[in-house]
């Protein structure tokens, strides 16, 4: 049997999970108080470690029993999909906080620090800076500036094997939009198994979401940020903290926004703009698959709601057949890839 402790850590909680072999045999959630969040995040890290090693006491699973430690993964250069070992230089990489500030960089931060310590390989799969974009959705109309490709490809991608798997055939063999609707969304398109374009989700492009602004006209952007004199650090902030779903109802719980669209005509028409919104972004990937699409995928937290899926079927059952997934399968694919890593049933690549 083969032991894998999988570390998801997000900006307010951790995600912790014991796998023997592929079964979850203890997971949960750490929700972290507003006094550590707020703090810089290698400042995170120390409280962290600690919580992670209480969750293990608490649970009896000695660390000397773990056989590998998988990661979530954070903000890197941009790879190629897949799973890497956390080496030094990804380690450096996360440690710098050189291509961006998220707390899943803690992830592979303390997953490494832990495997290093107990002489143990780490994994880390489909980090969220994978680009397999092709070279056509790169250019914008500014020389010098490029399109990124920044989304939930760990989601994604999971969502996108297991669907393959339920119809029996290959994600390299099918055409895919795959829809990941939680704190971003991400709209992609899929291409025998590789993303080639998708909204960059976390500071403002596609569809707005529950706390991010999406795409706004440029010269209300450049008049805003004048008006309210915020500096780049600031309109970041704005950008992936502070608008959405949460600016325009007070708030971004999803459910609570759900439960009140029939009674709420301001909900109510947030919540439509919200759906077109999707559904346009869902519409530019069919565009980009030539209108050769075998399934569109929802999955993230937000696809629960069976009421929001219906608002959203009328605009795009034409393009594909539709498919929902709620929720995530991060930790699951974590754990897998690693399995698999260990057997030596993927290839492993390297970071550098």
């Amino acid at each position: 049997m083969v032991r894998i402790l999988v570390l998801n850590l997000g900006s307010t909680s951790s995600k912790l999970a014991i796998y023997d072999d592929t079964k979850m045999s203890y997971s949960t959630t750490v929700v972290h108080d507003d006094a550590l969040t707020r703090l810089d995040l290698l400042k995170q890290k120390a409280p962290r470690q600690m919580a992670i090693k209480q969750w293990l006491s608490k649970i009896n699973v000695p660390s000397s029993t773990l056989d590998a430690i998988a990661c979530r993964g954070g903000l890197l250069k941009p790879i190629v999909g897949g799973t890497y070992t956390v080496n030094r230089a990804l380690y450096d990489d996360l440690k710098s906080f050189q291509y961006g500030i998220h707390a899943s960089n803690l992830s592979g931060i303390i997953g490494y620090e832990m495997a290093t310590h107990l002489n143990i390989p780490v994994f880390t799969s489909d980090p969220v800076v994978v680009d397999e974009f092709i070279d056509e959705v790169r250019m914008t109309g500014i020389p010098g500036i490029q399109r990124k490709s920044i989304f939930h490809a760990l989601n994604h991608k999971a969502t996108a094997r297991q669907f393959a798997k339920d119809v029996q055939q290959r994600y390299e063999d099918l055409n895919l939009i795959v829809i990941h609707m939680g704190g971003g969304v991400s709209v992609a398109a899929h291409e025998k198994g590789l993303v080639i374009d998708v909204n960059e989700a976390l500071y403002g492009e596609g569809p707005m979401a529950l706390n991010r602004s999406g795409s706004i006209p440029n010269d209300a952007l450049i008049e805003y940020q004048h008006a309210h004199q915020y500096d780049i650090q600031q309109m970041k902030r704005l950008f992936s903290a502070q608008t959405g779903l949460q600016a325009h109802v007070g708030s971004s719980d999803f459910k609570w926004i759900m439960e009140r669209y029939h009674h709420d005509t301001h909900i109510h028409g947030v919540v439509d703009a919200f759906s077109v919104q999707i559904a346009k972004a869902i519409g530019e990937r069919a565009a980009l698959l030539k209108g050769n699409v075998d399934q569109i995928v929802f999955t993230g937290g937000m696809s629960h709601s069976t009421l929001f899926i219906d608002l959203l079927k009328p605009y795009i059952e034409w393009i594909a057949p539709v498919s929902v997934y709620p929720g995530e399968f991060e930790m699951q694919a974590l754990a897998e890839n690693a399995y698999q890593a260990l057997g030596e049933h993927i290839p492993v690549k390297t970071y550098s």
